[in-house]
């Protein structure tokens, strides 16, 4: 058991280095990650404030903004957008796949019927 573990571990390392390279990705920095730390531990002492934010995002979601958002994005963040949605879709079918131990259909017990 404890050597798949390791070997798989160092492919999902080896695998996230090179996402991590290709997408040009960097670490945060120490300050980043103190703010929003601070900002996390002030939400959880402070739970009427997350809700008083989450009312107001929500308010400000409106149909419109988002349709202005994305009528102002450029094709690269299109893009992207576009992979991510592709990525989900995939994982959610595969998922599903799993899930039912087939490719197409449920599974059921009951008798089928002559068509």
């Amino acid at each position: 058991l404890i050597p798949p573990t390791i070997y798989y571990s160092k492919v999902g390392l080896e695998l996230g280095k090179i996402v991590f390279e290709s997408q040009k990705m960097s670490p945060p920095s120490v300050p980043a990650v103190q703010s929003y730390l601070q900002q996390a531990t002030r939400a959880l002492r402070h739970p009427s404030s997350l809700f008083n934010t989450a009312a107001k995002t929500t308010s400000e979601a409106t149909p419109q903004n988002i349709l202005s958002q994305v009528r102002n994005m450029d094709s690269k963040q299109l893009a992207g957008a576009g992979i991510v949605l592709a990525e989900v879709i995939g994982f959610f079918s595969v998922g599903e796949m799993l899930g039912r131990l087939k490719i197409v259909g449920y599974r059921s017990s009951a008798a089928h019927a002559e068509h």
